[in-house]
């Protein structure tokens, strides 16, 4: 077995690999985010490979360039412990199933979600599993499917036959095992149209007599305004779970 371990965070990080490094052997190949390079290197560790918004085409590449294998990604932001690993590793068994990690998700998120899964159905005729992407293992078979495809798609909903969840309850677990997206400037846009179209409005009803076909106009744009927000965001949150 493989371990693709990304180093995205470098709180307690020899603890973290010497844990993984018990459970699953060292077979090791440490992908690191750019940001964090010069202080993984002090920790000794020999890296194998950069990235900063690409990660999932670096591990692709990564992989392509060695013997294929059964894979263990895991990421050094996950706040995994030994009872998790050794679940984890219990559920990997004879090593024929993907094996996961799912978050609890409170009803927001819920809603989120399912709006969100929406845009990647539409997008991908396949929905995002919501697994979360920190803890995963890959056999071999899915391996090749996936280094034909693309390594990001290991993230969509496959058969339940072929895999096997463990579901997370642990607060503080559950929190480190999601991915946030970062503050975009694009996510501007949409508020600053809003309040684009919110000063014609108050000028319409100050100097214009308003009608009801200029209030569908103006109810369209709020409409069309709210819509463009929630696609972009899901782009961002498809992008931070599949690609980056």
């Amino acid at each position: 077995m493989k371990i693709v371990y990304v180093v995205d965070s470098i709180t307690d990080i020899k603890n973290k690999i010497n844990l993984i490094k018990t459970y699953f052997g060292d077979n090791i190949v440490y992908v690191v985010k750019s940001h964090f390079l010069s202080i993984f290197q002090t920790f000794g560790f020999t890296t194998n490979a950069v990235y900063k918004k690409n990660l999932a085409e670096i591990i692709h590449i990564l992989l392509l360039k060695s013997k294929i294998e059964p894979i263990l990604i895991c990421y050094s932001s996950l706040d995994f412990d030994a009872n998790l690993l050794t679940r984890f590793r219990s559920r990997i068994g004879n090593g024929d199933k993907i094996v996961n990690i799912m978050p609890s998700y409170n009803s927001f998120e819920r809603l989120c979600n399912n709006t969100y899964n929406i845009y990647v159905k539409a997008l991908f005729k396949a929905k995002d599993s919501l697994i979360s992407p920190k803890l995963q293992y890959l056999p071999v078979a899915f391996v090749v499917e996936l280094l034909n495809s693309h390594f990001g798609n290991k993230l969509f909903e496959t058969n339940p036959e072929n895999s096997s969840t463990l579901y997370i309850e642990n607060s503080e677990l559950n929190k480190s095992t999601k991915i946030k997206t970062k503050f975009n400037k694009f996510t501007l846009l949409p508020i600053i149209f809003a309040l684009l179209i919110t000063i014609c409005l108050i000028i319409s009803l100050a100097f214009i007599h308003i009608n009801y076909i200029m209030i569908l106009i103006f109810v369209s744009l709020y409409v069309l305004d709210i819509i463009f927000a929630i696609i972009y965001q899901c782009k961002l949150y498809f992008d931070a779970r599949f690609l980056n």
